[in-house]
């Protein structure tokens, strides 16, 4: 659905409809749903738009999200600053992408897991045009670090 931005748009919106709707009613909800709050609907919403390459409407989306997360999700924070710093990097905002990434790999020195590590490698991939850059030669030393 991604591929098609009016079906994607039109999905964002009902989701933000339906979340408006049950907002107070999250006892009712299912068991399933409970743990999705505003903040995951704020990050969930920049992602997609990020997957629809609108990076300028999702990286306040994304940061907005990962800013109101909860501390206890922590690979799920760690997802949502790699998005974040793919989001930067395709604007061309090298040194908030690197600091972004950065924050994923914080997290994964505390989670364990193989995923978010090939993000981070695929995000690392991306940086080879600017392998001379100071930033990315900084994350790439964290990126040992956390590796090894």
């Amino acid at each position: 659905m991604l591929s098609d931005s009016l079906a994607c748009h039109a999905a964002i919106d009902e989701a933000h409809r339906q979340y408006d709707r049950a907002r107070g009613r999250e006892q009712e909800a299912p068991f399933w749903a409970r743990y999705f709050d505003e903040a995951k609907l704020i990050v969930d919403t920049g992602i997609a738009l990020a997957r629809l390459d609108e990076a300028p409407r999702a990286e306040p989306l994304i940061a907005e999200g990962l800013r109101r997360e909860s501390g206890s999700r922590q690979r799920g924070r760690a997802f949502h600053a790699f998005w974040l710093a793919s989001t930067q990097l395709r604007q061309g905002a090298l040194d908030r992408a690197c600091d972004s990434a950065g924050i994923a790999l914080d997290l994964l020195a505390v989670v364990d897991s193989p995923r978010v590590k090939a993000h981070i490698r695929d995000f690392h991939q991306r940086l080879t045009p600017h392998a001379r850059a100071a930033p990315v030669i900084a994350f790439e030393q964290r990126m040992r670090e956390v590796f090894c």
